[in-house]
């Protein structure tokens, strides 16, 4: 019988194990599906599903107490190994992005990655934050600041700077940037409820598609 470790949720070991097409199919189309899968083809999902090459030993060394930056995989049914989706595919292409698109240190994404929250991994996927603003969500963490928080302090910063480049003799003082960025504010929620906002994403989406 094999020993279960107490310090994962119940439910890893509970759940099916998908193998080769199924699991690619299952993970493509349901992203939030709850599965296990074998660690050879967890390599095989980890590029079909997120677009990451990654080796058995660097995926090895990743899963060890040395760099402690992806949990270790579940060992079930004998000695197999096996990784859990969404849960490990996600943190692991976070890691990944981290290092190879953001060109963080592996330390600075061992650190990020205590603090920050996992359901808030898809805006790092998405690319809103950039590794400045990664590192120094680290450092302030602990100040009662969300990942929300730093968010909306960038839509203040954009909405500042276009005031700014257009007319930037007026805002000489606090008080004339807090007028600009009501202004702004209006504007952008004009611009939410307008057909404008669905033209622009009509256009960038067939643009990305292209």
């Amino acid at each position: 019988m094999t020993m279960r470790d107490s310090s994962r949720p119940q439910d890893y070991y509970d759940r099916p194990i998908k193998q080769g097409a199924d699991a690619l199919s299952t993970a493509r189309f349901e992203p939030l599906t709850e599965f296990l899968i074998d660690s050879e083809e967890f390599i095989d999902v980890m590029q079909e599903v997120h677009g990451f090459e990654i080796s058995r030993r660097t995926l090895q060394l990743y899963s060890s107490p040395r760099f402690k930056l992806l949990p270790q995989p579940i060992h079930k049914n004998g000695h197999r190994s096996y990784y859990a989706h969404p849960e490990h595919t996600e943190r692991l292409a976070v890691i990944l992005h981290l290092s190879t698109r953001l060109f963080m240190p592996l330390k600075a994404i061992r650190s990020l990655l205590r603090v920050y929250p996992e359901r808030h991994y898809g805006l790092i996927l998405k690319d809103v934050l950039t590794a400045q603003e990664l590192n120094e969500f680290v450092e302030v963490f602990g100040h009662g600041l969300e990942v929300k928080d730093f968010l909306f302090h960038k839509v203040v910063r954009v909405l500042q700077a276009l005031h700014e480049s257009d007319e930037p003799e007026i805002l000489k003082d606090e008080t004339a940037k807090d007028k600009a960025l009501f202004h702004s504010s209006h504007e952008f929620e004009r611009w939410i409820h307008s057909e404008k906002r669905e033209r622009t994403r009509h256009v960038l989406v067939k643009h990305q598609e292209d």
